[in-house]
């Protein structure tokens, strides 16, 4: 914890790195919680399956037991015109079972209507486990922006879907804190914590390479992070994510620790 501050290691700070270290590599360096990939982004792989095996899933929560750690969220569903979200039923019971509170989902279906449609039924059954929606918007989706993401959570009408604020997509979609502060408080379900260059990623491409490896440690850029914090509520949680390709030398711990010093040093500032 910092303050009211529960401090999450993200998937992507550490990605590839198999669960189990994960969760060990969290608790080491001082996180309350982990978040965990459980269902690959549309286009890519998922290199350490955990749905689907109930000897890892059950590992993992006694793995999290004993060293302190709990789980805040899985990724990441995905809305798209094809959509069937009666596949996604495993998953959502494999978060129940590690006490997630919070599923990514994202957006890449035109179709706003339809979007909202699907993201209702998700989050009908999460609700169902005392899971909430959180809806992740990225420049190159369909929810693209802040905006888009508020919209979809008031379409889908239920009551437990809201936002996760990426503080990098909040930038490089051109939001900044002080549409954060016009949503009500309650749809930001938690922030994603990192830094970024003051140039703007030149194509769509560079945008997602950005977002996968050129993330830059909180108060080492050149984001509005303090303007953000303060219009945020004082105990939002905060997932850690900075992946960045200069660290490929770093073991998974090393990146865990190097995300946590960062983060405090940043958080002791702004409060400061």
């Amino acid at each position: 914890m910092f303050g009211n501050h529960r401090l999450s290691l993200a998937y992507l700070t550490v990605q590839g790195c198999p669960p189990l270290d994960h969760v060990r590599a969290a608790a080491a360096a001082g996180y309350d919680s982990v978040g965990l990939r459980l269902i690959a982004p549309l286009g890519l792989e998922l290199a350490h399956p955990i749905v689907g095996d109930p000897a890892l899933v059950g590992r993992l929560r006694a793995l999290a037991a004993d060293l302190g750690v709990d789980f805040l969220d899985g990724e990441v569903f995905t809305l798209t015109p094809g959509t069937d979200v009666r596949e996604w039923t495993p998953v959502i019971e494999t978060a129940a079972e590690l006490s997630m509170p919070l599923m990514q989902i994202t957006s890449e279906d035109p179709d706003r209507g339809r979007a909202a449609e699907n993201l209702a039924r998700i989050a009908e059954t999460a609700a169902e486990h005392g899971i909430r929606m959180a809806i992740e918007f990225m420049r190159w989706r369909s929810a693209a922006t802040l905006q888009d993401a508020a919209e979809l959570a008031r379409l889908a009408g239920t009551g437990n879907a809201g936002i996760l604020l990426d503080a990098l997509h909040l930038s490089r979609s051109g939001g900044s804190p002080a549409q954060v502060a016009a949503l009500p408080p309650d749809l930001i379900l938690y922030l994603q914590l990192c830094d970024a260059a003051s140039a703007l990623p030149v194509d769509t491409d560079a945008c997602i390479a950005e977002a996968r490896t050129g993330r830059l440690q909180p108060g080492t850029g050149a984001l509005w992070l303090r303007e953000l914090m303060q219009v945020l509520p004082d105990d939002v949680a905060i997932s850690v994510e900075t992946p960045n390709s200069a660290d490929q030398g770093l073991d998974f711990f090393q990146k865990a620790q190097k995300g946590m010093d960062f983060t405090r040093r940043f958080l002791s500032a702004s409060a400061a």
